[in-house]
């Protein structure tokens, strides 16, 4: 393993689960080198427990144990919305393929077979925790962008290619609308315009970099409940719109390049 290798996972958190003591030793020897954080179940039942209690980043789970094997143990875990996350490789001495496919079918992602050899198993623990860091951190961008999106004052919509709204977020209720009702409308349904195909040929944008749209002045209606009770019946914004692509934005200007253009990205600022 790498020094940089090393770093990644360093204090990273791996039960291993097994009902053979000499195992437990060799494979808790090996990860504690690496500066895991190791803790060890001798059986399934205890190893649920833990799992429960301290939320490791990787298992390490045998397949033939006494009471429940690892089968049902991975089966359990991946039935669990707390737990169902949580990478399995599984121990086996098994070489019969047939084995290695069911542990595959009940969630496990990778195998380790007996007997152990020191590089096989810190090469694909290694993988699997540099995977899994790498998950919970675009899982923890997800969460914070998320809250951002929907406290912002301003509306935030994502159209398709079809220029329908498959995301729109809470700042549509200052106009009257529930956002999750208006996913599948025609933006086109919120715009008032004398010239609205012109307008929805550049709202829409499939655009990127500097020829993506800044400051395009949309009028959206409001909804009917507030319009009769407000008697604002509009709401101008400068919308600032990107198109979306399966490629990066280098990509998307390149002719001989694969690419499929996913909608829009839209964000509006109010006009005061």
């Amino acid at each position: 393993m790498t020094e940089f290798d090393k770093d990644q996972i360093e204090g990273m958190k791996v039960l291993i689960v097994d009902d053979i003591p000499a195992n437990l030793d060799i494979l808790g020897h090996i990860l504690q080198q690496s500066g895991l954080e190791v803790s060890i179940a001798p059986d399934g039942e205890k190893a649920l427990e833990l799992v429960n209690r301290s939320k490791p980043d990787l298992i390490l789970l045998d397949i033939m144990m006494q009471g429940i094997d690892g089968y049902e143990v991975c089966r359990r875990l991946k039935a669990d919305v707390s737990t169902k996350d949580i990478p399995v490789i599984f121990i086996t001495a098994l070489a019969d393929t047939e084995d290695v496919m069911r542990a595959f079918d009940v969630g496990g992602i990778d195998h380790i077979t007996k007997p152990f050899y020191e590089m096989e198993v810190i090469c694909r623990i290694t993988t699997q925790l540099k995977l899994k860091k790498a998950q919970d951190e675009i899982k923890r961008r997800e969460k914070f962008y998320r809250v951002i999106v929907e406290s912002v004052p301003d509306l935030i919509f994502q159209l398709d290619q079809d220029r329908k709204i498959v995301f729109a977020n809470p700042a549509f209720r200052l106009l009257g609308y529930d956002p999750d009702q208006l996913v599948g409308q025609p933006i086109g349904n919120l715009i008032e315009s004398s010239d609205k195909e012109s307008l929805l040929e550049d709202l829409a944008t499939r655009n990127v970099g500097p020829l993506a749209i800044t400051d395009l002045e949309v009028t959206l209606k409001t909804s009917d409940e507030v319009s009769l009770v407000a008697e604002i019946p509009t709401h101008k914004t400068l919308v600032d719109s990107v198109g979306l692509w399966n490629v990066s934005d280098e990509d998307v200007f390149k002719e001989n390049v694969d690419k499929e253009f996913l909608g829009t990205l839209c964000v509006g600022k109010r006009v005061v």
